[in-house]
């Protein structure tokens, strides 16, 4: 495969015959398409030696129809770039992110697919504006179904299956390296079950039983999200490093959680709104009314996960020895002339990735 990708100019497509393929590919050239034939029949396998499936280091690039598993880092990853897309790709059992962009703009994942990661399966991070869209994707069986870190908007998580991770949806400021988290639209997602102890994790995200986080994030939009059934929060906003603020909460349906369907932890800065929601526990108990104040009970239950952790009893399963998926939905048409890499260039797909995976 490398030497193929090597061999191309701009605008090339590079279309990868059936088979496994034990090796690390670089991509440099901009605007190239590296496309499998067949989804579930070219796979590139790190043996848990290698380092990245593929890494691409080049604007406008698009890796579509491809499979990726037991590599010790990162499975798809662009970083550094303007124009990226991942189509119809999956990512399985590797050692750090399965679908990942860092420092990236004017992007797209969908009709993708990633499991068994200590990190996200799916991660967006570091830049502003990030313009980038992630839909028609399903993650299991990772610490975190999405993450994005320190990004700003516009960015548009949609239409989406984040079930039996650890935390399902993960805006979030990790640090004060890059401006926190803002701007973020999560619409029209389902979020189920996140409260995986056996799915694998790393030691700095002592966080389970939670379907949509906001930690440390600021002028979100979470709407029109059907989340049920986590032992913990359905959707809570918490601080950290900086103050949860001007949050917009509204029009989800949210249900079956054992400590609060909706939460906002202590200390919260101003303008948090949560309204239309369908719920039936909430902290504090008048959220859609008097949110602005917070709830320390929903401070002092990430207290205690802290507490497990570091006194080694937070639970977490290996990397490589999480479920193996079935077969995904291939790219209809594989023969078809590369598309642009951009927030707006799409692919149709002819099933949709969350078929099966018990989306509304």
């Amino acid at each position: 495969m490398q030497a193929g990708v090597d061999a191309t100019e701009a605008g090339d497509l590079v279309l990868v015959a059936p088979g496994t393929y034990y090796e690390a590919v670089t991509v440099s050239t901009p605007d190239v398409t590296v496309r499998g034939r067949d989804r579930n029949a070219v796979v590139l396998d790190g043996e848990f030696e290698r380092g990245n499936a593929i890494e691409v280091g080049a604007d406008g690039v698009a890796l579509e129809n491809l499979t990726a598993r037991y590599y010790r880092g990162t499975a798809f990853y662009w970083t550094n770039v303007d124009g990226f897309r991942g189509s119809f790709l999956t990512a399985y059992n590797n050692g750090y992110y399965g679908i990942y962009a860092y420092n990236a703009r004017d992007g797209r994942f969908e009709h993708s697919y990633a499991s068994g990661h200590p990190d996200a399966g799916f991660y967006l991070g570091r830049n502003r504006p990030y313009d980038a869209v992630v839909t028609d994707v399903v993650a299991e069986h990772n610490a975190i179904g999405y993450s994005g870190t320190s990004t700003g908007g516009p960015l548009t998580v949609s239409d989406s299956v984040w079930r039996h991770n650890k935390v399902g949806i993960f805006p979030n400021t990790l640090d004060r390296a890059d401006p926190p988290q803002s701007g973020s639209c999560i619409v029209d997602n389902e979020v189920y079950a996140n409260n995986n102890p056996d799915a694998p994790a790393l030691p700095s995200y002592p966080l389970l039983g939670m379907g949509i986080l906001l930690w440390g994030g600021s002028e979100n939009v979470i709407a029109e999200n059907h989340v049920r059934e986590h032992d913990r929060f359905g959707i809570v906003a918490q601080p950290h490093i900086v103050e949860p603020s001007d949050n917009e909460i509204r029009d989800n349906h949210v249900e079956k959680s054992q400590e609060a369907d909706l939460a906002l932890g202590q200390p919260a800065g101003g303008g948090n709104r949560f309204h239309d929601n369908t719920f039936m526990t909430s902290l504090p108990a008048d959220v859609e009314t008097a949110a602005s104040g917070g709830s320390e009970a929903v401070t002092d239950i990430f207290t205690a996960l802290e507490q497990q952790a570091q006194v080694g009893d937070f639970p977490t399963g290996n990397w490589r020895d999480q479920p193996i998926p079935g077969d995904q939905p291939s790219m209809p048409n594989s023969d078809a002339p590369p598309r642009p890499a951009t927030k707006e260039s799409s692919w149709e797909a002819s099933t949709p990735q969350t078929d099966g995976y018990g989306i509304d």
